[in-house]
């Protein structure tokens, strides 16, 4: 696995959270998993380190799956606020 820059992937992760918090994604209110690239840089869209940011995110079960209408949906565990909020004022 490659070794990614821990404060741009805190960053990438901060942007994806202020994201899916904005919308009120939280539990059953869930989006596509892919649109969470949408709010990093375009420049960024494509890299690797995105797909760790936010796989780093599901191991951490703060980002929640559901397998909907065929594809990946996701949303903000409701039961992480606290690592939420700590991932936000880093």
């Amino acid at each position: 696995m490659a070794e990614f820059d821990l404060i741009k992937v805190k960053n990438i992760q901060h942007k994806m959270i202020r994201m899916l918090k904005n919308k009120g994604k939280y539990g059953g209110a869930h989006t596509e998993t892919i649109h969470l690239k949408n709010c990093v840089p375009k420049h960024l869209r494509g890299e690797k380190i995105v797909l760790f940011a936010i796989d780093d995110l599901f191991k951490k079960e703060i980002l929640i799956n559901k397998k909907s209408t065929g594809t990946d949906h996701c949303s903000l565990n409701p039961r992480k606020i606290k690592e939420i909020e700590e991932i936000e004022q880093d």
